[in-house]
């Protein structure tokens, strides 16, 4: 399909396979830990093994953001085609991104979103199990500011029957590392009574609320035990620091109890 308004994808599962082995070490070293919210992993899992177009909704308040897509992409859906939006005159920069399967637009210009559903429904005709990664919000939003969406990935949900829909919620904060931690929470988001557009967007709106609230009060719990690991986690203090503890039979991790454990009451330290 051709359309001067897209800058069509050109996606390689091979050039998809090594640049998520990159995005897991790029990771790896950036951050101290990837956490996954519990009961996230069952949800990526049954979307994986979905027969039909699969869409991701993320929420957009770093840079990272894509990147901890591509982790979830080469984590859950090895198997799985993907396709995203970018900036046209971006995509033109770095080309490369193309063979990830981005495809450019201009975000801005009206003409976009009827190229972009044209583009994306032949995508995902051409495709047994195409995923779409998108970030809704359209700009980088703090993730305390309430969500708002643009129309793009409800237009795209209501032209495609038997889809299926998640809201992808993302953190980044120090919990007891030098280095921040990312955390991931999903929810899987109701197709609605009609299918129509605005049906799409009101259950997209309340799903990515929803799951980023749910999201936050994880992380101000700050509680390992309600996330799975899917990178990183391990104590560490100084490499040589670390050696030395561990050839005297100790722990280099920080006691999380210890350190969560808030103070007593007034009452109670009388």
């Amino acid at each position: 399909m051709s359309d001067a308004n897209v800058i069509p994808g050109a996606y390689s599962s091979r050039f998809a396979a090594g640049f998520g082995w990159y995005v897991r070490r790029l990771l790896r070293r950036s951050f101290h830990a990837v956490r996954l919210a519990r009961g996230s992993g069952e949800i990526l899992s049954a979307a994986a093994d979905h027969e039909g177009p699969l869409i991701l909704c993320m929420s957009h308040s770093s840079w990272w953001d894509p990147l901890v897509g591509v982790l979830l992409g080469r984590t859950y859906f090895p198997q799985r085609s993907a396709c995203a939006p970018m900036d046209r005159e971006q995509l033109r920069k770095f080309a490369f991104f193309r063979r990830l399967g981005l495809f450019g637009i201009e975000p801005d210009d009206p003409a976009s979103l009827p190229a972009m559903k044209s583009y994306v429904a032949a995508r995902f005709a051409a495709e047994p199990r195409p995923t779409l990664y998108l970030t809704p919000q359209g700009r980088f939003v703090d993730p305390r500011a309430p969500i708002e969406l643009r129309p793009g990935a409800a237009a795209v949900a209501s032209a495609t029957p038997g889809c299926r829909v998640l809201a992808v919620a993302f953190e980044y904060a120090f919990w007891l590392d030098q280095r921040p931690e990312v955390f991931i929470r999903c929810e899987a988001v109701p197709s609605g009574e009609s299918g129509s557009t605005a049906s799409w967007q009101r259950g997209m709106i309340s799903a990515m609320r929803r799951n980023g609230s749910a999201l936050s009060e994880l992380v101000i719990a700050r509680d390992p035990s309600a996330f799975t690991i899917l990178i990183g986690g391990g104590g560490r203090i100084n490499p040589f620091y670390d050696a030395w503890l561990r050839l005297r039979g100790r722990s280099v991790s920080i006691d999380s109890a210890r350190v969560n454990t808030p103070p007593p009451s007034r009452k109670a330290a009388a």
